[in-house]
């Protein structure tokens, strides 16, 4: 990867700006979630994108996952060889893997968007969440199993008494 500042958003895409003027593409944390790449679909030079609106698709072969636009600006060029190789996006998503560029509407969007270390921050708190939701269901399970166990403890403890009698 190349030592460009990038911008980062929420929903994983990269942001480079060269002057009014900026790269899309997607990061190699959302590659990794999706997994295995089928499709992309990607916009057509003179489009508009407005920030949080889907300006595209890219399927795997679990998943279909919306494109959603970091900011607002005119796509000025599309890198069309991704739909035909999507290997390049897998091996190289913030080099040969990027999108679009795009002329930015309103460059203090940008301010809107994580720089490197706090989008580091924003996947360590993902993962946490996933590990705290992971263990919660555990437990759930757990709880689920043993009161169902100490159930027919009772139930059958209870049966017994009667046939005693």
């Amino acid at each position: 990867m190349k030592s460009v500042k990038l911008k980062y958003s929420l929903e994983h895409s990269w942001i480079e700006l060269k002057r009014k003027v900026v790269t899309i593409g997607i990061t190699d944390y959302l590659l990794s979630e999706l997994g295995d790449l089928i499709d992309l679909s990607l916009p057509k030079v003179g489009e508009e994108m407005l920030t949080g609106i889907s300006y595209g698709e890219i399927e795997s072969i679990s998943v279909l996952h919306d494109l959603i636009a970091p900011i607002d600006g005119e796509i000025v060029k599309v890198n069309s060889d991704l739909v035909n190789s999507l290997g390049i996006l897998q091996k190289d998503p913030f080099g040969n893997g990027w999108f679009m560029k795009v002329r930015i509407a309103q460059p203090e969007q940008l301010d809107n968007l994580m720089d490197e270390e706090e989008y580091d921050e924003y996947k360590r708190s993902i993962k946490r969440e996933e590990k705290e939701d992971g263990k919660r269901k555990i437990k759930v399970g757990r709880k689920r199993i043993i009161k169902s166990k100490s159930r027919s403890k009772t139930k059958s403890k209870g049966r017994s008494k009667k046939k005693r009698k």
